[in-house]
């Protein structure tokens, strides 16, 4: 049992130092139970949604301004960090595939990511000729649509985006986001040996996230605060400070499987993997403190 407890620990901490994206595109409440060698560490992890800022300030204004809304509202209810279970991602769900073929490098990003959906629904609308063939080809490939027509979920997926454009043509809609609140507490070997902290998790605007936090005790005060500028969807780099060291390094994340990231400063170094399969998360990897093994459902 002690083994198994110590597995799911070691785990929840190399998803804390993990890319952020991982807790953002997850918006759901987390619960862990942590042993170390000296302490039992009890946290939630508590998603928030929040406005951010009104759509219109980054759609064109013009005829085809109401149905890039309703596709929105359709495809992720405005939400930044969407994330389908085949991987589209963002406010327009691109394929990693689709996004690559419109030079969309961080579909999280809300200024690329409306660019290009844009760019795709004007290029299928001069293919097809029709909104509504447009919006099908959007949703289940224009190649399918071409050979044999919209489908019966095709036709429906298009009228219900023109409906939502309808109702939106003339309303502010704002993109949603979220952040992440971790309390936890602390209990050592000695029931007077208490510490509690907090930890945040956040983004701007899909174009740099976030995390950060604190731990105090009756001796000590610890902290950090990483940010990971994006290069990509799926590649950032990482800047930060812990307990007022530097730390560099980058991570590489293929939602919503997998990921790896290097971390470095003077004195430290962490390399890890991860990786879901039937819906649990594993995790391994190498640091200056030595091995580490995961699992976390």
């Amino acid at each position: 049992m002690r083994k198994i407890l110590l597995i799911i620990n070691i785990a929840i901490n190399c998803l804390l130092f993990a890319d952020p994206l991982f807790l953002l595109t997850d918006p759901k409440t987390h619960f862990s139970i942590e042993l170390y060698t000296n302490k039992l560490q009890l946290s939630i992890f508590q998603p928030f949604f929040y406005s951010s800022v009104p759509i219109d300030l980054l759609i064109d204004q013009g005829d085809d301004s109401s149905i890039l809304k309703g596709l929105i509202s359709v495809e992720s209810a405005f939400f930044i960090h969407a994330v389908s279970e085949k991987g589209a991602m963002g406010l327009t769900q691109m394929m990693p595939s689709t996004a690559y073929e419109l030079g969309v490098l961080n579909a999280f990003n809300p200024f690329q990511a409306l660019d290009g959906a844009k760019l795709y629904l004007n290029k299928l609308q001069e293919r097809f000729g029709k909104i509504d063939y447009a919006l099908s080809a959007y949703y289940e490939g224009p190649s399918k649509v071409s050979l044999y027509g919209p489908s019966e979920e095709g036709r429906k997926y298009s009228q219900k985006v023109i409906e939502e454009s309808k109702k939106f043509k003339d309303n502010q809609v704002f993109i949603r986001d979220v952040f992440y609140l971790q309390p936890h507490i602390s209990v050592g070997k000695e029931l007077n040996d208490l510490s509690a902290g907090l930890n945040f998790v956040n983004s701007f605007l899909g174009i740099v996230d976030f995390q950060g936090g604190f731990d105090i005790s009756a001796g000590e005060f610890s902290h950090y605060f990483f940010a990971y500028p994006r290069i990509s969807h799926s590649l950032s780099l990482i800047f930060g400070e812990k307990n007022l060291e530097l730390v560099a390094g980058i991570s590489y994340t293929k939602l919503p499987n997998f990921g790896v990231e290097l971390l470095l400063n003077s004195n430290y170094f962490d390399i890890s993997i991860k990786f879901k399969l039937w819906q649990v998360i594993f995790s391994a990897g190498w640091s200056s403190e030595g091995l580490h093994l995961g699992v976390i459902k």
